[in-house]
């Protein structure tokens, strides 16, 4: 920071169209950024530079980025240079060149404490900057420092890879120490130590096991007879994982009723909730037992299922109208459809009946700063959840696939010391591209905990214009990150998570940026993906980020989405079933952004009511999350003296009887403008002649933060949420705002008008 940087490029556009593009070089956060952003829509070859003194960033870390948002038509970029210009940029600055080029052998497949004894053989990529005359290159491999014999190394034609056989190896843990050296010189370049076991793997007789979707397979489906006598059936769990087992009863189970595997503790009695339990079982055939008297028509369901992450458990929303996320919340909303509980806080006696539910509970360990591969290590090893007895494990939060320091992470992961072998997961943003630096990466954190480790990929979608242009967004963002992470690292599915994002509240943080589109149609659409998709099969791990940021109906919908596709494998959109749509409809121009259209105007005087944008308001007060400018623009309502001002919509399609939320968002202009901290209830209301109202289910929040995680926000003017649920008693519905409550003088604004059916379930 503060020294002299040269960016430039040749770039060539055709038809290119953005409200929000450029070719930039930002610090850690993306708060601050420099480069061009004036991009013509057509154009030949121009080179493009720009010189600049550089910000300040965390970590000493920057970025580039060539973007556009909602883009159409073509931009071309070639010759792209950043280049260090004054004396103590040329002296301090280092690229990710020396890390790519750096040669490494990677294991690839089997998993490292997973070879099986019938098929033993490893597979390693050789990566990085190697000799020319690859002739030259031996490599050698010992066993408990016992060398094996060249012929058992063998190269791959089409790749290149290396297959070690192990041939003759008994099951057992071992140490393989892996060198690469040049025949000429002798100069090793490459020696690794890698701990390897082989073991005896299960037969899978997948005979009986039946694809419900990408996620879920039924195991057994077996009615029961009603008398108390004991009744056994033996189902293959396809793999290492989860499964569901439920008494599906048409009446009230007697009190002795118990169902057990493999004759351990039983999983449900007469007193277990829904008479269902999820537990992780080994691949492999198991033994289920059933005892205890049972209605007839009983009926005994397994089924193979994902890993389900809730990030973070009994942690309430920052906005209070939401009520409780508590343990009693999470039981009948949450727990239907999860396995894994991970940061948040389980108190009283939460935390017993989880672990008798067989839940597991992972910490969260901040990875940074990266800066150092054994301060990650030692930190990592320390952790709560790698020491304390409560905990199953950790989430490392978070690694970006766009940044060098990715390699100190890998490299304390490989170096890593997991006496109790608890579960390390990795949560990742973006996709890889650099084979030396990202394979290595994937493969210490697939192989991590023994083969358990996960990497969780932050599948954070943005809603688009429209239901098209959302689905081929979903099939870029998600499918291609998938094939993506199958190309780098062979089989990347079965180790690795979808995690979407819940967090829809305004104003703390929403990927619900548009207020026309329904968000809960919109995440149904990215589950149903990941269950329907081919990119997804094997798929290890999905669930949610951001639960206590978003709003109760949000978070009781999200997890009836993971009930519908994760454990009851459906195949189907769950949106059907309740009417929802990708965009409901009901009001026009919500957001403001064509002006006032739409909306019948009437204001005390001249110019009272009109619309107009304000850079940054959507971000920053309202937390509007990757939206870009959505948000920007607003109604302003400037009160007079001696009369208020009135606007209003007439919602269309309304169906009577039927349940509806309406949400808005209300400011002061001089604060957002002045950057003024000045929270109190703003003076703009609204009218719904004829509605039902629902008080319990309807609130005000008024922003009061000054401080906290989102720092960010610290400094600007706060804002107030309104949300109206409400039974609608006609198809028709005038909604009206009015300021009469403001002061003279007053400029009060309003934006972020939606309204969409409310899930009531």
């Amino acid at each position: 920071a503060g020294e002299t940087y040269r960016l430039s490029a040749y770039i060539k556009t055709k038809g290119f169209k953005s409200n929000h593009a450029g070719m930039i070089i930002h610090n850690a956060g993306w708060i601050k950024d420099v480069g061009f952003r004036d991009l013509p829509e057509n154009s030949d070859w121009t080179f493009r530079e720009k010189t600049f003194t550089l910000f300040a960033s965390r970590n000493k870390e920057y970025g580039l980025a060539v973007f556009g948002v909602d883009m159409s038509g073509e931009i071309d970029v070639a010759a792209l240079k950043l280049e260090a210009v004054s004396p103590g940029a040329l002296a301090g600055s280092s690229s990710q060149f020396a890390l790519v080029a750096k040669p490494r052998l990677i294991p690839l497949r089997p998993l490292l404490q997973q070879i099986p004894r019938d098929r033993p053989a490893l597979t390693f990529r050789l990566c990085g900057l190697l000799p020319e005359k690859k002739a030259g290159l031996e490599c050698r491999f010992r066993i408990d420092g016992n060398p094996i014999p060249p012929r058992a190394i063998a190269v791959a034609d089409v790749d290149g890879d290396l297959r070690l056989d192990l041939a003759g190896l008994p099951c057992g843990s071992y140490s393989l120490r892996a060198m690469l050296h040049q025949q000429q010189n002798g100069e090793t370049l490459i020696e690794a130590v890698f701990p390897i076991r082989v073991i005896e793997r299960p037969v899978v007789d997948r005979r009986g096991i039946r694809q419900l979707n990408n996620l879920v397979a039924e195991l057994l489906d077996q009615p029961l007879k009603a008398s108390p006598a004991p009744q056994s059936f033996t189902f293959v769990n396809p793999r290492d994982g989860w499964i569901f087992a439920a008494c599906v009863s048409p009446g009230v189970p007697a009190a002795d009723l118990k169902i057990a595997i493999d004759d351990g503790k039983p999983i449900i009695t007469a007193t277990t909730d829904r008479l269902e339990a999820f537990r992780a079982l080994a691949g492999g055939a198991h033994r289920i037992t059933v005892s205890g008297k049972r209605a007839a028509g009983t009926r005994l369901v397994v089924r193979s299922i994902p890993e389900i992450l809730d990030y973070p458990p009994c942690t309430n929303s920052y906005v209070r109208g939401n009520g409780d996320y508590d343990w009693a919340f999470m039981k009948k909303h949450i727990l239907p459809a999860v396995t894994t509980l991970n940061g948040g806080k389980l108190p009283g006696k939460a935390l017993g009946e989880a672990k008798a539910r067989g839940l597991r509970w992972l910490a969260n360990f901040n990875v940074a700063p990266m800066t150092d591969a054994d301060d990650i290590r030692q930190r990592l090893e320390q952790a709560s959840g790698m020491t304390q007895p409560q905990y199953d494990g950790v989430t490392c939060d978070e690694l970006f696939f766009g940044r060098a320091t990715i390699d100190n992470y890998t490299r304390a992961l490989w170096n890593l010391r997991n006496p109790q072998n608890r579960l390390v997961y990795t949560w990742i943003v973006g996709k890889p591209s650099i084979c030396a630096l990202h394979t290595d990466f994937m493969s210490a954190v697939l192989n991590a905990s023994g083969g358990r480790g996960r990497l969780i990929f932050e599948a954070y979608c943005h809603p688009k214009a429209d239901e098209k242009a959302a689905a081929a967004y979903l099939e870029n963002y998600l499918d291609e990150t998938m094939r993506q992470f199958n190309a780098y690292f062979p089989d990347a599915a079965a180790g690795a998570g979808m995690i979407f994002g819940n967090f829809t509240q305004i104003p703390i943080i929403s990927l619900d940026h548009d207020p026309a589109v329904d968000f809960k149609y919109f995440l149904d659409m990215q589950v149903n993906r990941i269950a329907n998709s081919p990119a997804f099969r094997k798929l290890a791990v999905t669930g949610y980020w951001g639960t206590y940021y978003g709003d109760e109906e949000m978070v009781r919908w999200s997890f009836k989405l993971m009930r519908h596709y994760a454990v009851e494998g459906k195949r189907d959109m769950l949106s059907k079933q309740y009417g929802f749509r990708y965009k409901p409809g009901l009001l026009q121009n919500g957001d403001f952004a064509d002006g006032l259209k739409g909306w019948q105007v009437a204001p005390a005087k001249g110019n009272a009511i009109h619309a107009q944008t304000i850079p940054g308001y959507g971000k920053n007060s309202q937390g509007r999350w990757g939206a870009g400018k959505a948000g920007d623009t607003v109604c302003v309502m400037t009160r007079t003296p001696d009369k208020a001002n009135r606007i209003s919509q007439v919602a269309h399609g309304l169906t009577p009887g039927k349940t509806y939320c309406l949400q808005f968002v209300t400011g002061d202009l001089d604060d957002i403008t002045g950057k003024t901290y000045h929270p109190r209830r703003y003076g703009i209301d609204v009218e719904l002649p004829g509605a039902d109202i629902l008080p319990e289910r309807s609130f005000i929040h008024i922003d009061r933060r000054h401080s906290g995680r989102y720092k960010h926000n610290n400094n600007v003017a706060k804002i107030n949420l309104v949300r109206v649920v409400f039974r609608a008693k006609a198809p028709t519905l005038t909604i009206t705002f009015h300021d009469t409550k403001a002061r003279p003088g007053e400029n009060l604004v309003l934006n972020f008008v939606q309204l969409k059916p409310y899930f009531l379930e």
